[in-house]
């Protein structure tokens, strides 16, 4: 590990490169956890591990969660927000960075806002008995989206160390 660190310390001549838009889409498309950045009440960032769903085509990330989170009454307050994620080997990374905008919390199993969130799920369920359950859960855990409009979108990549 050190002799990677020595490898891309200063002078070392390698160092990150840009990803052009479509790397930084894949790589989101590609990954499923990421950080989510929002703004504490105290202006300090405040980071959730959060599972996400990227849409390219509409440059939206949807994030699960429940009402009464730190990160659902931040964002009332200040929509700004940014999701961090990193390639499996942490060699790239991508952040997407927009305003949120918070759906309603789900009220009655098959709402519109289950809904959507039962399609952020990989899959689905093949089983009805399972998806009425997931879309019962979704209302008693007063589940809601967040909807990330990502308006920037950045990364960068390093070469990765060479086996020898």
């Amino acid at each position: 590990m050190a002799e990677d660190q020595a490898a891309y310390g200063p002078g070392a001549g390698l160092g990150p490169s840009g990803l052009p838009d479509e790397d930084l889409s894949h790589l989101l498309s590609r990954q499923r956890f990421g950080a989510l950045a929002t703004r504490g009440g105290n202006g300090h960032p405040h980071l959730s591990t959060v599972v996400y769903a990227w849409d390219p085509a509409q440059r939206v990330v949807r994030v699960a969660t429940a009402d009464g989170r730190p990160k659902v009454r931040q964002l009332h307050k200040d929509p700004r927000a940014a999701l961090y994620v990193a390639s499996d080997d942490f060699w790239s990374y991508a952040v997407a960075e927009g305003l949120a905008e918070l759906s309603p919390v789900s009220v009655e199993p098959g709402d519109e806002v289950g809904r959507e969130l039962l399609a952020m799920r990989s899959g689905g369920y093949a089983d009805p008995g399972a998806e009425a359950a997931f879309l019962g859960q979704v209302v008693a855990d007063k589940r809601l989206v967040i909807r990330l409009r990502v308006s920037r979108l950045y990364g960068t990549s390093l070469p990765a160390p060479s086996a020898g």
